[in-house]
């Protein structure tokens, strides 16, 4: 099975325990919460086949937090349990030294590491997502895809 990595890129997610409880998160959380969702989430299931992955910092210093569908656990569709998974994610990648990765318990993994050796290490399954509108470049590519993977 062909896997499709969305890599979105973000300078800086401001992420904070009173945004996310209260759900007044910023336009870069709501972004990063919708690609996650469009990217992983179908009638009531997974893209099993489906990784994305949120990139923040610069192109030499990149923290990387990525949710593979196919390993993913209790993280529901809505944006309040994606940023709260999101916020423990980038709280928990604060001190991952470079070249450093880890998976949590419910199989978010997170990784620090420059955009070029990204792009070597993941190869040719990696789709950078571009920054306009990346929702739905990803809901569209993966729409496209679906229909692909259903065609006798």
């Amino acid at each position: 099975m062909f896997v499709r990595r969305f890599l979105v890129l973000f300078k800086e997610i401001p992420i904070d325990r009173s945004s996310v409880k209260s759900g007044l998160n910023s336009p870069e959380v709501v972004t990063a919460c919708r690609c996650v969702n469009v990217g992983l989430f179908v009638s009531g299931d997974l893209r099993r086949n489906v990784i994305v992955s949120l990139a923040v910092g610069s192109e030499d210093d990149l923290k990387v937090v990525s949710f593979p569908g196919n390993s993913l656990r209790r993280v529901s569709p809505d944006e309040r349990s994606i940023s709260f998974f999101l916020l423990k994610a980038i709280e928990k990648g604060q001190d991952l030294e470079p070249e450093k990765s880890l998976t949590m318990d419910n199989g978010i993994e997170l990784l620090r590491s420059s955009f070029a050796e990204l792009v070597e290490l993941w190869g040719p399954s990696l789709i950078q997502v571009p920054s306009s509108s990346p929702e739905r470049f990803i809901l569209d590519t993966n729409l496209s895809a679906d229909r692909m993977e259903n065609t006798p």
